[in-house]
Parts: C-alpha cells; sequence; structure tokens
C-alpha cells in the first residue's frame, strides 16, 4: 500500500544508525517499525515488540529525560542528541543520544528516532581468544538446530547472544555458590575468559553481565558452543550435585556435549 506510515516505516529500514518509528504519546507509543541496528541495539526480535507499548515492552525506561524528550517533541517538534538510557533484552542498561522528529504518519503523530549507542565492546580476534586450538565440545540440539535454520541472520544473531549472555551469568552465580573449592576454580578460570565483554549492569547491580552485541553471529555462535562446551566437561567431571543441577538446566535446552552426538 502507498501510504505515508509505509514510507515513513521504509525510510527506518534505510537507516544506518539503530531507528524506529513509534506511535506518539507519553503513556499510548506503539512500536510501527524497528530496523536492524535497534533490534541489534536492544537484543530483540521484532514479532517481540511489533506494535507493543513502548514501556510495556521493556526497551523504554520511565525517566524525567524521557519526559524531557517528550516535551521537545510536543513544543519544537523534533530534538538532536540528547543523553539517554534504553534497556536490553538481557537487561542491560545501554548508554545512547537520541535524535528524534515528530512526523504525521497516514493521519497518525508518530516520533521517528535515531539511536547512536555511547559505549560498545570493540575486540579483535588476538582479544576474543576465537580462535583458539580449544575444541567446542558442545553443538546445539536437533530441535534447537531446526529452529535456528528458520530464523533469518539477523534474528539468529540476536538469540544466540542472549543465550550467551545467560550463560555467562549463570556461570557467574553457580561459581558464587559452588561449595566445593575445584568447581569454583573451574568456573572462575571460564568466566574470567569473558572478562573483556564485562560491563556494569544498573538495571541489576548485583548481578555481573555481559555484552556480546558487537559481535557477529559467527563469533558468538563460536563463543557460545567452547564455553557450553567447558560447562558440559565440568558437568561430567564434578561432584558438586547442585552446582551441576544448575548448569544442566543453564545448557541442556539449547546444547548438549558432542561426543554423544549420533549422525544418522
Amino acid at each position: 500500500m502507498f501510504s505515508t506510515r509505509n514510507l515513513t516505516a521504509d525510510l527506518v529500514q534505510l537507516a544506518d544508525v539503530p531507528a524506529c518509528l513509534s506511535t506518539a504519546g507519553p503513556d499510548g507509543s506503539h512500536y510501527i517499525a524497528a530496523n536492524p541496528g535497534y533490534l541489534r541495539l536492544v537484543e530483540r526480535v521484532w514479532p517481540e515488540i511489533q506494535n507493543k507499548d513502548l514501556l510495556a515492552a521493556g526497551t523504554v525506561l520511565r525517566s524525567s529525560q524521557r519526559d524531557r524528550r517528550l516535551w521537545l517533541l510536543e513544543t519544537n517538534g523534533y530534538y538532536d542528541a540528547e543523553v539517554a538510557e534504553v534497556r536490553s533484552a538481557t537487561g542491560r542498561i545501554v548508554n545512547v543520544e537520541i535524535s528524534s522528529q515528530r512526523v504525521w504518519c497516514s493521519g497518525v503523530a508518530c516520533d521517528l528516532e535515531y539511536f547512536m549507542p555511547q559505549s560498545g565492546v570493540r575486540l579483535h580476534d588476538a582479544e576474543l581468544g576465537l580462535r583458539a586450538a580449544a575444541q567446542k565440545r558442545a553443538a546445539f540440539t536437533p530441535r534447537f538446530s531446526g529452529s535456528l535454520r528458520t530464523m533469518s541472520l539477523l534474528d539468529k544473531r540476536i538469540v544466540i547472544g542472549r543465550i550467551m549472555s545467560l550463560a555467562a551469568e549463570g556461570a557467574v552465580m553457580a561459581r558464587n555458590l559452588a561449595e566445593t573449592a575445584e568447581t569454583a576454580d573451574t568456573l572462575t578460570a571460564m568466566v574470567r575468559r569473558l572478562t573483556a565483554f564485562q560491563v556494569a549492569n544498573r538495571a541489576s547491580p548485583t548481578t555481573v553481565g555481559f555484552d556480546f552485541s558487537d559481535l557477529e553471529y559467527d563469533e558468538i555462535e563460536d563463543l557460545l558452543l567452547r564455553f557450553t562446551g567447558d560447562i558440559w566437561s565440568l558437568i561430567m567431571a564434578s561432584e558438586d550435585r547442585d552446582i551441576v543441577d544448575t548448569l544442566r538446566c543453564l545448557v541442556a535446552k539449547y546444547t548438549m556435549p558432542r561426543p554423544v552426538i549420533v549422525n544418522w
């Protein structure tokens, strides 16, 4: 359909920075469009936020800064480079600058927003250790592999990134709960290899957060399978049953130890 709403939504997709389009209003703003950059920024796949209220979707934070930005849109029709915060699906609070324009889309007042992240993880392969000789001792379960094959590359990257963040945070939790020194030391060594990705989690100050948003899909997949492979090795070797159960719940939904894979 040829309409100002569709044309503006197309403009969002063409942006080379994270961008989204939503209906206007302090309490009734709903997503109309978001480009891949924005989805990566908030670590969401489009069906999770499509037509959802921005606050209810969990990506937008209610704050005095947001009230100021809405006031600027109401009075001036635009603002440039306003400092803001958005929340990712894994709970991280990401600092951004937003520039926005109030526009009319097929008779409905909308806000067209462009985002510039203020921090990120920029690492070289040597720092990542992704090309290390260590073997990947885990693989995705057949069911999860089948699900991945149906996803777009963007959606796969977002989903795998979220799983990697949860696996890393779970390993930290397990390390803190471990009753044996050997198990705690093994988990400490595993978590230490992810130090370059560790970030402050202001949404949950007691939680150690991780940010893998700057990695491409192949890099995150490789890192996840190496990391969960190490967890599976610990599961099979540890006598700390409570931690074994915790770690199994953390990885078994998506991965399996590679030695048990059977090729038909």
